[in-house]
């Protein structure tokens, strides 16, 4: 059975958005440089082939270590926000792994007057068992976003990543072109993946 993601990360990231969107206007920072991205098609098997190898580590009971796409992270992204309750406002929404970092750019839609371009560039650690997600890097349309703003997006994404994985120690989080890998121990129940 498919679950929504948490409301307050869904508001957070669209309150965040429209606000810089609307404080933007008055502000000269100069314009935002977004990476060009590499499309993929999100497909409901490769979010599915995610979720099997998760329920594999949650079935072994100890220690793990499990590789994770960037193509299959984007397809469960996708698929999940498309069948949570009510229409998440973002579209193109895609992932892309690097060395050391992630790439994710979305549409926001029916946020703003219009269309709002976003990008982030984030860090995926490990931290007291958790996994610790920190934006380096991003920009809502041509405007880069300011780093109270990010830290705050930051903390909301960790505290949501963090109720996803109970049941799980992560001990180590490294990211390398194309893939993510966690290292860590299963210490309970794992809940099934939404």
């Amino acid at each position: 059975m498919m679950r929504a993601l948490p409301p307050r990360w869904s508001v957070g990231l669209v309150a965040a958005i429209v606000l810089w969107q609307a404080t933007s206007c008055c502000c000269c920072l100069g314009g935002a440089t977004t990476p060009a991205q590499t499309p993929s098609l999100a497909s409901k098997e490769l979010a599915q082939q995610m979720r099997e190898r998760i329920n594999q580590v949650k079935s072994q009971k100890g220690p793990f270590t499990v590789e994770i796409s960037d193509q299959e992270l984007t397809s469960y992204v996708v698929t999940l926000l498309q069948s949570g309750p009510g229409e998440f406002p973002a579209r193109d929404m895609q992932i892309q792994f690097n060395d050391g970092y992630a790439d994710i750019w979305a549409t926001f839609i029916d946020v703003a007057p219009t269309d709002v371009p976003a990008y982030i560039q984030a860090t995926v650690g490990a931290a007291d068992g958790k996994l610790v997600f920190s934006i380096t890097r991003a920009s809502a349309g041509v405007f880069p976003v300011p780093g109270a703003m990010r830290e705050s997006i930051s903390q909301v994404l960790s505290e949501t990543l963090a109720e996803l994985q109970l049941g799980l120690e992560i001990v180590h989080a490294e990211i390398k072109p194309g893939k993510l890998i966690l290292t860590g121990q299963v210490t309970g129940n794992v809940p099934d993946l939404p």
